[in-house]
């Protein structure tokens, strides 16, 4: 408990200052002090790889990085479009902002446990003392002889009027508020680097959805391109039936190849559906809010730019990833937290004054005789709880072991996701390719087969087949194409992505407020 005390003298208010000089000139900081862990990382960002596919066709460029709005290289206006509501109206990032908010809060509410606590207080209060009470008994005992009119004087109503000012300012001595500014200011980085990796992570998903729905749009148009070619075969089929020229075995088998085909086209509207829907949720908005972008007169058939991948240098990973900065100050405010739990184990020393009026008269408060003032040393030493106290040391201590091991295992994480991105990049590099080259070949055949028609060299039905093999070879390559787009986002994400974003977050999370 706190108990003040009086110092009437100036020779004792000159000794109060020196104890406290004294006691100032001691302070320590308990608890370990945090130092940043060096991260380890390749030469190249191909170093570090798992499995026997080689990933030196990848063109890396490690001397630049992402820009903030990584997905304009896409050259896409509408995904600029959705980009930029999704960063306007976005539940999930609002939701980020706000706990980003209320970190910076709680880090002023630390801060200011370090300053000067002044409080004003005042009343007026009608007040009667029992005529039996131990106050009047005092009086009774002390006085016999007039001991019924001192009962009276005393027992009778008055009012008390009083106001005045109380200041508080508590002693750092073993840097318990430091510590505990310090896992504030911790808490406040991470909830900055939380805010950061939504804002990241959302963006990424977006352009997912956005290009699986493209596809899926796409591949939509080529299977009913599909489907008019099917039925083109089946009505040649019927006529040559007609003629006597083909037997009904061969218009059943076309009849199955077409229905296949058509029972390909409600699971497209199914997953066409679905992606546009998660698309409006994560933009705030109902089904269908967003169906004027997203119609498929939109869709997109053209390949990513073939840029290098602009990387940056691999050493600066842990301070692009969002997730390990968040792991690495979770790290920081546990080993701070091990000081403020020390800091509990030892007394406090807080200054304490005040000053103020205080009369029963209404016309004496204003009085210089009616003022009253205190100050003196507040004590506080915990006795019976220190076991208490200890164990809380020791949980602290735990907790600081966790955040290191899950620090560690962010950055191993980080880099498998690394490694998969880019692996998966390079195989769907490759595929692309190899449909490329596919799709020449059908076009080339479809070409050749086109004019020995023209030439009645062959039928219709044999170029209609190529027709078709030109038409699936299509939709396999809009499928790769998506797939190449959808892992160049997974590599900007497992990197990062843009930094100029990160490091305004990171100012705006390490600016100092008082």
């Amino acid at each position: 408990m706190y108990i003040p005390r009086p110092l009437p003298t100036t020779n004792t208010a000159r000794a109060l200052t020196l104890s406290v000089l004294v006691l100032l000139s001691g302070c320590t900081t308990l608890g370990p002090d945090f130092e940043p862990a060096k991260v380890d990382a390749p030469a190249s960002w191909t170093d570090w790889h798992s499995g026997g596919q080689s990933l030196d066709e990848l063109t890396i460029d490690s001397s630049t990085v992402p820009a903030e709005r990584w997905w304009r290289e896409f050259e896409d206006p509408v995904l600029d479009r959705l980009e930029q509501r999704l960063l306007e109206a976005s539940p999930d990032l609002q939701s980020a902002l706000l706990n980003f908010t209320r970190s910076r809060l709680q880090r002023q509410v630390a801060v200011s446990a370090r300053g000067v606590a002044i409080d004003a207080s005042g009343g007026a209060n009608r007040q009667k003392l029992s005529e039996h009470g131990a106050q009047v008994r005092m009086a009774a005992i002390s006085a016999p002889a007039n001991k019924d009119a001192l009962i009276s004087a005393l027992a009778e109503p008055y009012t008390l009027y009083q106001v005045g000012f109380d200041a508080g300012w508590e002693l750092d001595l073993w840097g318990r508020i430091s510590r505990r500014i310090e896992s504030a200011e911790a808490d406040s980085r991470a909830s900055a680097a939380l805010l950061a990796q939504a804002w990241l992570g959302l963006t990424a998903e977006l352009a997912r959805n956005y290009f699986e729905l493209r596809a899926l749009q796409r591949q939509r148009a080529l299977l009913e391109a599909e489907i008019a070619n099917g039925e083109d075969q089946l009505a040649l089929l019927e006529a040559n039936r007609d003629a006597g020229l083909v037997r009904e075995q061969a218009l059943d088998s076309q009849r199955i190849q077409l229905d296949e085909l058509r029972a390909g086209l409600p699971p497209l509207g199914r997953r066409s559906v679905e992606t546009a829907n998660a698309i409006a949720l994560m933009l705030g908005g109902r089904p269908g809010s967003v169906g004027g972008l997203l119609d498929a007169n939109g869709s997109t058939n053209e390949p990513i730019p073939n840029t290098d991948l602009s990387l940056g240098l691999p050493s600066e990973l842990a301070r692009r990833r969002p997730d390990i900065r968040v792991a690495e100050a979770q790290l920081h405010a546990a080993t701070a937290d091990i000081g403020v739990a020390m800091g509990d184990l030892y007394p406090r020393i807080t200054l304490q004054a005040g000053l103020g009026l205080e009369s029963y008269e209404q016309g004496a408060f204003a009085d210089w005789a009616s003022r009253r003032w205190s100050i003196g040393p507040g004590f506080y030493l915990p006795i019976f709880n220190q076991g208490r106290l200890k164990t809380r040391v020791e949980l602290t201590k735990v907790a600081q072991q966790q955040a290191a091991v899950s620090y560690q295992q962010t950055i191993l994480k980080a880099w498998q996701e690394v490694d998969n991105a880019l692996s998966a990049y390079s195989a769907e590099q490759s595929r692309y390719r190899q449909l490329q080259g596919k799709l020449e070949s059908a076009l080339s055949q479809h070409r050749l087969i086109a004019a020995n028609r023209q030439a009645g060299l062959v039928d219709t039905s044999v170029e209609l087949q190529a027709q078709r093999q030109v038409l699936l070879v299509e939709r396999q390559l809009v499928e790769s194409r998506a797939a190449l787009r959808i892992q160049r986002i997974a590599v900007y994400k497992a990197v990062g992505g843009g930094i100029d974003s990160q490091q305004t977050t990171d100012e705006q999370g390490g600016e100092d407020e008082s």
